[in-house]
């Protein structure tokens, strides 16, 4: 009869162990299902805010791209803006040239002899006939 409530001694354990574990089961499931719903709803909260943050993002890259096109304008302008001096600045000196070239006063073969006038300004000082000493 000792081996009998032995028996019936782990039988009843083991109940006990599978009904405590089948309890902290469905407690686990209950707050897994809960931690769950609050997930979703704060997702669901943020859902909103991500179509606006989306709107901003493709407004800011539009604005980002009329700003690169208006850069490429103004690049485009102060490039012609650029050649535009480089060839009235390279007629000018031309001009220098042939006038000094005509000048019997100028030396134009001279090896200091330059025809910038920027150059030309700074050695003489302003009002100097080109190619007269000061």
């Amino acid at each position: 009869m000792s081996w009998i409530i032995a028996v019936l001694i782990v039988v009843a354990v083991l109940l006990v162990i599978a009904l405590a574990w089948s309890a902290t089961k469905r407690k686990r499931d209950q707050l897994g299902r809960q931690r769950a719903d609050e997930l979703r709803s704060e997702a669901a909260a943020t859902a909103t805010t991500h179509a606006e943050e989306e709107a901003r993002a493709r407004e800011a890259e539009a604005q980002a791209e009329q700003a690169r096109a208006r850069a490429d304008q103004l690049a485009a302008r102060a490039e012609e803006q650029r050649t535009s001096y480089d060839m009235s600045r390279a007629q000018q000196e031309e001009h220098l040239r042939e006038a000094d070239r005509v000048d019997p006063d100028v030396d134009h073969e001279a090896p200091e002899y330059t025809a910038d006038p920027d150059v030309r300004g700074a050695e003489r000082g302003p009002g100097a006939r080109p190619g007269t000493p000061e």
